[in-house]
């Protein structure tokens, strides 16, 4: 790490239990992970659940599943969304968890229409000499999550090393000094999505079901 951030970067950090806590009852929370959808951040968010109602989660990509969502079927603790440009077929397909069969409302707006300041959370690269970490380029393109993280009160990121830096044409990024916390992870594998001829790609089923959803 340049040693020009390592201090910046040594203040921010912190554990997804401690990060979490910024969240409270009534708020929006946007989830960017998608591919990264097992994550710290999540679960830790999800273990709070008794101590939350009415959180509203919009998230990125609705088709591979999160903890918060299993450990709360009534939705009186957090209520998810589908929005930033979901394909028809991914908001139809869920995984095969706990979530199946179960339908989420749209976002009826855009974040410029917003007038709450919501949190964002995402997973992303570690850090490059420039003090930049990079969304997956499955993920995003650029300025796709800006409207988001620019309005936000809190921006937390949580690192995963199987992330790369961009290494794609207009990958999008976000610079340490946008972010409030950042949060270590295990690393986990990026989801897979397979290529149907005739079809958008889907993510592989066994890389979702083969994995624990309990919290």
């Amino acid at each position: 790490m340049i040693l020009k951030y390592t201090d910046e970067y040594a203040r921010k950090f912190t554990f997804a239990e401690e990060a979490v806590k910024v969240v409270k009852s009534g708020d929006r929370v946007i989830y960017a992970f998608g591919i990264c959808s097992i994550n710290e951040l999540d679960r830790a968010l999800a273990m709070r659940k008794n101590e939350l109602i009415r959180v509203e989660i919009i998230c990125n990509d609705i088709t591979c599943g999160y903890y918060a969502m299993d450990a709360d079927f009534s939705e009186e603790h957090f209520k998810f969304y589908e929005g930033m440009n979901l394909r028809k077929r991914e908001r139809e397909k869920v995984h095969e968890g706990g979530t199946k069969g179960r339908s989420y409302p749209k976002l009826d707006h855009s974040p410029k229409q917003d007038s709450s300041a919501p949190i964002f959370l995402a997973t992303v690269s570690p850090m490059d000499k420039d003090g930049y970490f990079w969304f997956d380029s499955n993920l995003s393109q650029k300025n796709h999550f800006r409207p988001y993280y620019e309005r936000a009160e809190y921006v937390i990121l949580e690192i995963n090393e199987r992330i790369l830096e961009g290494n794609k044409k207009n990958q999008e990024c976000i610079h340490i000094s946008q972010t409030d916390m950042i949060v270590g992870s295990n690393n986990d594998e990026l989801l897979q999505r397979v290529n149907v001829p005739g079809k958008n790609p889907l993510y592989d089923e066994q890389s979702i079901i083969t994995r624990s959803w309990a919290v």
